[in-house]
């Protein structure tokens, strides 16, 4: 009998991490089930030439988690610097977490050279802080872009995180970007999560 007891025992933590109730310390914030959830292609990108996102949606065709993720379009003309952005303006605490991430996925008909990256928008000034490196997306793979909001991370350019910085985040941002690939065609953006 309690070598019954003991296999339950066993069996109920493995059941618990598979499950994924082991691992709570993250938190998905969007996960595009239904909606674009308040993401847009901001005013300012349709100005400016080397901005080329046409539209976003959501998407049932792929998904890194759940059945949608968020579409972007883009066309890119090839041959210089061109980028795609989304964004979301909402105030954020993140002071729980160290660790802001998201999945991207590129078609198998997309070039290899594509880029994407996080920016935020942090404090009562607003300041623009991009990371300090782009991660390459692989053709037909989800690519999971991370960046740590710790006090000494490096993943920001010219901006030590601080208590205050993760207290006062305005908005998040997506870009894609390409140096010299040409392509048109969706991205997908799935899964944008922080852990503690």
């Amino acid at each position: 009998m309690k070598k019954l007891i003991l296999i339950a025992a066993v069996f109920a933590v493995c059941a618990s991490f598979v499950s994924g109730e082991a691992f709570s310390a993250g938190k998905v914030f969007y996960s595009f089930e239904e909606d674009v959830e308040g993401w847009e292609i901001p005013d300012w990108a349709f100005e400016k030439e080397d901005y080329v996102g046409d539209s976003i949606g959501v998407s049932k065709k792929v998904a890194k988690d759940g059945k949608g993720s968020l579409e972007l379009m883009v066309n890119f003309p090839g041959g210089s610097w061109a980028g795609g952005v989304i964004e979301v303006l909402e105030y954020f605490d993140w002071t729980p977490y160290s660790t802001l991430s998201c999945d991207v996925y590129l078609p198998e008909d997309g070039p290899a050279g594509l880029r994407a990256q996080m920016v935020l928008t942090v404090g009562d000034s607003w300041k623009w802080t991009e990371m300090s490196r782009s991660i390459r997306l692989v053709p037909g793979e989800w690519t999971t872009v991370s960046a740590n909001l710790k006090p000494g991370s490096t993943d920001w350019k010219r901006t030590q995180p601080t208590d205050e910085f993760r207290a006062d985040v305005r908005k998040i941002a997506i870009r894609v970007s390409s140096n010299k690939p040409a392509y048109k065609g969706p991205v997908y953006i799935d899964n944008i999560l922080l852990t503690e």
